[in-house]
């Protein structure tokens, strides 16, 4: 059986970065720069970071099935950035493939892709939930044999006479009285509930920034398309010029001609 592949490219500051990935669990990364191979390494990590000293590093997200989502180059300098996993610049996948789909589907519905992930935290918070009520439900019914294990008898230990301290006689400090707040009742359920509720708004939160991402993206990369088609408009309207000019002149070199009669 073949195994599925990911190609992600751009160039990047007059550099041709291209990534290969190959495999669903266990997944090799060949990175290379200007057709040179940077690295190449092998792991089953989510989210893989492959590190050059010349070349900076990436960042190759896959999902928890292992769908690949994104490659983000980060330049030489950007540790703390890439690191945290923000910044940098996103390769572009290969059209038709997975990563590309994915990316399409983000940006063309945005609340869906939030919803998908909001949901998703939300259920991993229930299943830890169910998890733990399962695993307490199995415990309530085994029962563990009484095991007697047999201690050593301890002499018992002679009183120690402690001296007598004398008392320090520490200043009185008058505090003032505390006004008595009143914490509202939405507050306390977050307090009380806060370990359920902060995966799902952090889901919530990554959702919006990967939204915002993407977009970013897709306009870098519209704005880049537009700067090469600009940049060879020149040559066609330069081309087009010199034809013009070479017509006119041909015009006025036959002009003599045709007033002497040839």
């Amino acid at each position: 059986m073949s195994k599925k592949v990911q190609i992600w490219s751009r160039t990047i500051s007059g550099r041709a970065h291209h990534l290969e990935v190959t495999g669903e669990i266990i997944r090799t990364f060949v990175w290379t720069v200007d057709g040179e191979e940077v690295l190449t390494r092998k792991t089953s990590d989510d989210r893989a970071r492959l590190e050059s000293k010349a070349h900076g590093s990436l960042l190759v997200i896959h999902s928890g099935l292992g769908t690949p989502r994104r490659a983000t180059y980060f330049a030489p300098g950007e540790d703390l950035a890439g690191m945290a996993g923000i910044g940098g610049v996103d390769l572009t996948p290969e059209p038709g493939s997975r990563a590309a789909a994915y990316e399409q589907r983000v940006i063309d519905h945005p609340k869906r892709y939030a919803l998908i992930e909001t949901l998703g935290g939300a259920a991993g918070v229930v299943g830890g939930i169910v998890a733990a009520m399962v695993v307490a439900w199995i415990l309530a019914r085994v029962s563990l044999p009484d095991i007697d294990l047999p201690l050593p008898n301890l002499p018992d230990l002679p009183d120690l006479p402690l001296p007598d301290l004398p008392s320090i006689p520490w200043p009185s400090i008058p505090w003032p009285d505390l006004p008595n707040v009143q914490v509202p009742e939405w507050v306390k359920w977050v307090a009380n509930h806060l370990k359920y509720v902060w995966p799902i708004v952090l889901a919530f939160v990554l959702a919006q920034g990967e939204i915002k991402r993407r977009r970013k993206q897709a306009a870098a990369e519209t704005a880049e398309m537009g700067d090469e088609t600009r940049l060879s408009s020149p040559t066609t309207t330069d081309s087009t010029a010199t034809t013009e000019d070479s017509a006119t002149k041909g015009a006025d070199s036959a002009e003599p001609g045709q007033r002497r009669g040839l």
